[in-house]
């Protein structure tokens, strides 16, 4: 635990950093340091073996050139010429001067053997023979001089730093050679000198290795080592020892402010606590935080001051008053407006609980009473209560009560905090707009009567005239001049008209009355309405266009129905004589409603009557040119309108009409209204 508190500390922190920084700069410096006395020892040892590798090329060569010259004078003491060879006399011929070097070899040669040959046994050797004479077929005799490469090496003197070396002899495409001392290590410091063969030893080379680790290399690297190492720790110790010191001059102080800002209080508010001695930085950051804790001081004052006020006007703009309690205390704080619901003054009385109970009605005080003790008590945290308050001037107004109550972590109520607000006037209005739901019920009552009268006892009448009038032709047929059959053709027209006129309005009446909302599929629906008018479209030869997929929307199939039946009928009715109807039905996504489109190619709608065309019993042709009874597109505006939507009408006159409606996606509340 205490060095976890010491390792927080700031100055414990700043010193370890600068530590770490100081070891790591000394480790960088020293490691490069190492390598650059590495590099240049190692190029110097280098150096060294390769002198020593060309003092031994140099050594080998005056020895091989010896070699070659005791052989070209034995050769002519023999008289026998430096270019021929004689096979088969032993001929005696000692190398002065290079004892134990080579010895004698008495032994026929092969005419035509390549000028080389290599040896094995005893060690590595090479032959060497002086050439046949040109255009010869062979050779009475041979000089052949054998060379051991074991005894070569072995005059190859090895210095102390050298841990061993190796002469190679290639001749002919064949090698041979012969180490000294003892192997040469893979990691070893080594070099080369290559040694040309004199003449007479055929076309070949040899190479002198040499190679070992210089004790000297290892002894100043070792040093330098230790010497660094030394360095390093002393290096690291001074640094760790002046960041300590300064560490904690520069955190003492710091430590002060922290201490002075953990222990302030702001409700007492005194700058005097964050003042530094001195006039560095950290001295200007005290005063700085002192000037801070004055500002904020005030501000605070200030922003108090107006969150009071705004909290009173708001309340008594909004007649909200609140009050705070704690359980078990008698005593409350309450608001200003809370005073004024209960029609108290400020200040005349101490707030309790018995002066709020006092105010309540007789009738509901033990209902809140209760509520409120059950919450406090664990039955819940949130009261929500209508109850009346007695003023004491009498007046009886309506008030809500709302309660929270705060518990600790055990689950004890710790405080209430309570709002009243004067809904008296809401009431009313409430009262006001039951009784208007209830006349709307009673007139939605009404009107199913006048429907159902209408449906049943109005057309009863009209299928009476029609039956008689059916009867009286029959009867007295035979007595009906032209004149009197066009007068019932009129009467009959006039009782089909008024039957369609009705059923029209009956239709109308019931939109938006009776409904069963929910998703319906538009393809469906307009197939059912091209159905119904199958006999128009066949009379007419028209081509009709439907999109294969269509959207699934939230309304009354019977009234998507009758939308879309309407729609394509009148593009149906309203068509021109000489053309064959086209109508093309359409739809598009428009993000929160889609849009639909019927267009034909009929007669169209000028538009100065594109509005009124909407209006019910609205015709703009005459009953002798297009039948109809005015009635079926206020009935498609009133089924768009009551999802919300829009209808309207554009096009060109006389070239055709496109009538287009919006559905919404998210459908608001429809509405039901008497008409």
């Amino acid at each position: 635990m205490v060095f976890d508190r010491f390792s927080q500390r700031l100055s414990t922190r700043v010193a370890a950093a600068t530590s770490a920084l100081a070891l790591f700069f000394v480790v960088c410096m020293g490691v490069g340091a190492w390598l650059v006395a590495l590099g240049m020892m190692r190029a110097q040892a280098e150096r060294q073996m390769a002198e020593l590798a060309h003092a031994h090329a140099t050594h080998v060569s005056g020895i091989l050139d010896t070699i070659a010259s005791h052989v070209a004078e034995h050769a002519q003491d023999a008289s026998v010429p430096p270019s021929l060879a004689i096979a088969g006399v032993q001929v005696d011929i000692r190398v002065v001067g290079m004892a134990e070097l080579g010895d004698w070899n008495k032994a026929a040669m092969i005419l035509g053997v390549s000028a080389g040959r290599i040896s094995t046994d005893g060690g590595g050797m090479i032959e060497m023979m002086i050439p046949v004479l040109a255009g010869t077929k062979a050779a009475d005799k041979s000089i052949v001089w054998r060379l051991r490469l074991d005894r070569l090496s072995q005059r190859l003197v090895t210095p102390g730093d050298v841990s061993g070396g190796e002469v190679v002899l290639r001749v002919g495409g064949r090698s041979a050679q012969a180490a000294w001392g003892a192997p040469i290590p893979g990691n070893a410091i080594s070099a080369e000198a290559e040694v040309l063969l004199p003449n007479g030893f055929g076309r070949g080379q040899a190479v002198i290795r040499v190679g070992g680790k210089s004790r000297e290399l290892d002894l100043s690297l070792g040093q330098y080592a230790l010497w660094l190492s030394l360095i390093g720790v002393a290096a690291t110790a001074l640094a760790a020892a002046l960041a300590t010191v300064t560490s904690r001059r520069l955190t003492r102080r710091l430590s002060a402010l922290a201490d002075a800002a953990g222990s302030f209080d702001f409700a007492a508010g005194s700058g005097a606590h964050f003042h530094v001695d001195g006039d560095d930085e950290i001295a200007r950051l005290g005063k700085s935080f002192a000037g801070m804790v004055e500002r904020l001081d005030q501000a605070y004052r200030d922003l108090d001051r107006r969150s009071q006020a705004l909290l009173s006007n708001a309340e008594r703009v909004a007649q909200v008053g609140s009050a705070i309690w704690e359980p078990g205390h008698s005593q409350q704080v309450w608001s200003d407006q809370f005073h004024t619901i209960l029609g108290l003054n400020p200040g005349d009385v101490m707030p309790s609980r018995e002066v709020f109970f006092d105010r309540v009605h007789p009738d509901d005080r033990p209902r809140l009473a209760a509520a409120v003790s059950a919450a406090v008590q664990g039955g819940g945290n949130r009261v929500v209560e209508d109850f009346r308050i007695i003023r004491g001037d009498g007046v009886e107004r309506v008030a809500q009560f709302r309660a929270e109550v705060a518990r600790d972590d055990d689950g004890h109520a710790i405080r209430v905090d309570a709002t009243i607000q004067d809904i008296t006037e809401r009431k009313r209005m409430e009262d006001q707009l039951d009784g208007v739901v209830r006349d709307l019920k009673r007139s939605n009552e009404e009107l199913e009567q006048f429907a159902y009268v209408a449906s049943h006892d109005l057309r009863q009448p009209l299928r009476t005239v029609r039956s008689y009038l059916t009867l009286i032709e029959d009867s007295i047929e035979d007595k009906l001049d032209d004149e009197t059959r066009e007068f019932m053709d009129f009467i009959r027209d006039g009782v089909k008209r008024m039957d369609a006129l009705i059923t029209d309005l009956l239709a109308y009446s019931r939109v938006g009355r009776r409904v069963a909302d929910g998703p319906v599929d538009v393809g469906r629906m307009i197939d059912l309405s091209l159905l119904d008018l199958q006999a128009q479209i066949d009379e007419t030869q028209a081509v009709i266009t439907v999109p294969h997929s269509l959207p699934v929307i939230e309304g009354d199939s019977g009234e998507l129905t009758r939308l879309f039946q309407n729609l394509i009928g009148n593009a149906l009715k309203y068509r021109k004589a000489e053309q064959v109807p086209r109508i093309v039905v359409a739809c598009r996504d428009c993000g929160p409603h889609w849009q639909f489109s019927i267009s034909d190619n009929g007669i169209g709608i000028p538009p100065e009557h594109r509005e009124r065309a909407f209006g019910i019993f609205q015709r703009l042709h005459g009953r002798h040119e297009y039948e109809g009874t005015g009635i079926g597109l206020a009935i498609c505006r009133k089924i768009v309108e009551r999802q919300g939507g829009q209808i309207w009408v554009e096009g060109k006159d006389c070239d055709g009409a496109i009538f287009q409606f919006t559905w919404p996606k998210m459908r608001r509340a429809a509405v039901s209204l008497p008409v």
